[in-house]
């Protein structure tokens, strides 16, 4: 069972009325879990604190992020990451040893998108980095209730600079759900 979490099982800090009475039914049933969220904002332990705060507790192979999925990508193809993602995030991004060549991450870095980063991030990419997007979303609800800016207008001016496209690693790429369900062991969905 895939559950996503914002607006299925909570809504910013207040649980979806149900959820967690359901995740509990679900665990009594058995049935194996996996959490997936598209933040590119908030790094792992920060998720599992907030799901225990709600009443769900959650173990940290059980939670799959786009930043997990970046690392595993990392990791697999051996390269090293120029980060252009949110200051909370980069330390999910320590100990990933060895690997010559580079890959550009872009995940929303929110205050941290200038200029400045942008370019440097381009030139990694006309470089012949490899382009990596935790997430492509236009906006997202923000902690004050409004929509925001989120990742996916700076992956598109990235994309249109460089004219390569991304590997996008957060949903909605069915990689990033047939990573969580590989950590189940299901088989894959035909169509």
């Amino acid at each position: 069972m895939l559950l996503d979490l914002a607006g299925v099982v909570y809504d910013g800090d207040t649980p979806i009325a149900g959820a967690v009475a359901a995740v509990e039914r679900l665990r009594k049933a058995g049935l194996p879990l996996r959490f997936v969220s598209n933040t590119t904002r908030s790094p792992r332990h920060r998720i599992i604190a907030q799901l225990a705060a709600l009443g769900v507790e959650v173990r940290d192979e059980e939670l799959l992020t786009p930043a997990r999925a970046a690392l595993e990508w990392l990791r697999r193809h051996g390269r090293q990451p120029h980060l252009l993602v949110h200051p909370n995030l980069e330390a999910e991004f320590t100990g990933l040893d060895g690997g010559k060549s580079r890959a550009v991450v872009v995940g929303d870095a929110g205050e941290a998108f200038d200029y400045a980063g942008l370019n440097r991030a381009f030139r990694e990419l006309v470089a012949g980095a490899d382009f990596l997007a935790l997430a492509t979303n236009r906006s997202f609800k923000d902690a004050d209730g409004q929509l925001s800016l989120d990742a996916g207008a700076f992956v598109a001016a990235l994309e249109f600079a460089c004219g390569r496209s991304p590997v996008v690693l957060g949903k909605p790429s069915p990689d990033f759900f047939l990573s969580a369900l590989a950590g189940l062991n299901a088989r894959r969905p035909t169509r």
